[in-house]
């Protein structure tokens, strides 16, 4: 039991690391290609078995007639006469024999040997191919002993005429018809070859179709179903039962993001309405130091509640599909930058940063973009924020604006180092609820609302990690 079962597992993971890792497509190529070679080797033996039949058969029947010719001019009366063989290669053997009594030799070429008598064939059986006599065959007659008047005596005995030719021209046109059936073979394969990445493609578009819409689905682009190909095989059921799926998942989050948008809004009067009043009590001259602090510290954590719950509800809104209304003007994004930086400066200086801002050449055109600012607005503060909050201990940020080129337009960048590489984990930080530090503050928001805005506008984020400084990019198209 040990041995059948440690054998079970060898053999599953040998399949595992061997045909499951072709991949769907690498084991229909496989497939393809076993079954036309195997095919078309079949054929092709059947093919060369039967030719080569054929061959031997004509051989055979060409030999025969000469045997016959010969043995037609065959005379016994009054000494044997027989004629010599007149083609090139031919070898004869002649023997009488009578009822009950041993065969008795007339003739035999010279290179013809007697050894090989045993084996030679019957008048009446096929031909047979000798070694050192190549093919042989047989005919016979009834005959009277040889002597006076064998010609009209009453036949007695058997005259056996065995006439060889060289087996290399039959040899030859077998070897022509097995390198034929060869190159046939070759070329079955590669044009099997060359079909199977056809079929191949027919057979997996439907999957293909599939796995593009699941694509966009996962990157939040659309929830339309998957197509369902009519082609009434597993492939089909398989599409409309991950369409029900998709349905019911797709209901779920609608009905998430419906409470959670909820949710947000309902939080935002109360928590507003605290946030003041701590704001106009924490004005009175009255308050003891101690106090006033507490206060501060409870505006503080009011504000980063607000913060949150208005993400809250634009992750309510973007989740559930919702067009955000977009009010497009033109904006002059150095002065935007410039107005960010100074806002978000004093947060920087709290937790022991430096912000540099850097804009394109005064030389040069000011940046102008057609988008909305309020949204544009909520990416930059977002990647500030993210900086803020995740860089190296100590490290500066630097918020760059990058002047349109002839092939791309403006770009707002924000680098910082990072606390420790990322790797793999770079491509998660724009997915929703991620945190790179579990420890730190947040909801792992930012960066995802970013990336959702930033799509909206008709814009890119890009996150790329190089020399341990991570730099997000929002890149515009060229106008």
């Amino acid at each position: 039991m040990s041995y059948e079962l440690t054998n079970s597992l060898a053999t599953t993971q040998a399949n595992r690391w061997g045909w499951a890792r072709l991949g769907l497509r690498g084991q229909l190529l496989l497939v393809f290609g076993l079954v036309l070679g195997l095919a078309t080797l079949a054929a092709g033996g059947y093919q060369y078995r039967s030719l080569r039949r054929q061959l031997t058969h004509a051989d055979d029947e060409y030999l025969r007639a000469r045997a016959a010719e010969l043995l037609g001019r065959v005379r016994l009366d009054p000494l044997p006469t027989l004629p010599l063989p007149d083609q090139r290669g031919e070898l004869m053997r002649v023997a009488f024999a009578e009822a009950g009594g041993p065969a008795r030799e007339l003739f035999r070429s010279a290179q013809f040997p007697a050894a090989a008598v045993p084996a030679l064939p019957p008048p009446e059986g096929p031909g047979r191919e000798l070694h050192r006599l190549g093919r042989v065959v047989a005919v016979g007659r009834p005959a009277a002993p040889p002597g006076p008047g064998a010609d009209e005596a009453v036949a007695t005995g058997h005259l056996t005429l065995w006439l060889a030719h060289p087996a290399a021209p039959l040899e030859q046109a077998v070897a022509l018809v097995q390198r034929t059936l060869l190159l046939g073979l070759l070329g079955s394969l590669g044009l099997a070859a060359l079909l199977a990445p056809l079929v191949a493609g027919v057979v997996l578009r439907p999957l293909r179709r599939m796995a593009a819409q699941a694509q966009r689905i996962r990157q939040a682009q659309d929830i339309a179903p998957l197509p369902v190909p009519a082609t009434g095989d597993e492939v089909q059921e398989l599409a409309e039962t991950l369409n029900e799926l998709l349905a019911r998942l797709g209901a779920q989050a609608t009905a998430q993001a419906n409470f959670l948008a909820a949710a947000a809004h309902e939080l935002r009067a109360p928590l507003a309405t605290l946030q003041t009043g701590l704001d106009v009590s924490g004005r009175d001259p009255a308050l003891p130091p101690a106090t006033r602090a507490a206060l501060a510290g409870h505006d503080a954590e009011l504000a980063r509640l607000g913060r949150l719950v208005d993400d809250f509800l634009l992750v309510g809104r973007l989740g559930a599909g919702a067009a955000l209304p977009s009010a497009r003007q033109p904006v002059a994004l150095d002065e935007l930058v410039l107005a960010l930086a100074d806002r978000e400066l004093p947060r920087f200086r709290a937790a022991g940063r430096t912000l540099t801002i850097l804009l394109p050449d005064e030389a040069g055109p000011t940046p102008q973009l057609l988008t909305d600012a309020d949204q544009l607005t909520t990416i930059v503060l977002n990647l500030l924020d993210n900086a803020r909050k995740h860089a190296a201990p100590a490290a500066p940020v630097v918020l760059r604006l990058l002047a349109p080129t002839a092939t791309s337009g403006p770009v707002v960048e924000v680098e910082n180092a990072l606390a420790a590489p990322l790797g793999p984990r770079l491509a998660q930080l724009t997915t929703a609820w991620y945190q790179a530090d579990p420890l730190a503050t947040g909801a792992g928001l930012g960066l995802w609302i970013a990336g959702r805005l930033a799509q909206a506008l008709g814009a890119e984020l890009r996150l790329a990690e190089a020399a341990g400084q991570l730099v997000a990019q929002v890149r515009f198209p060229k106008n």
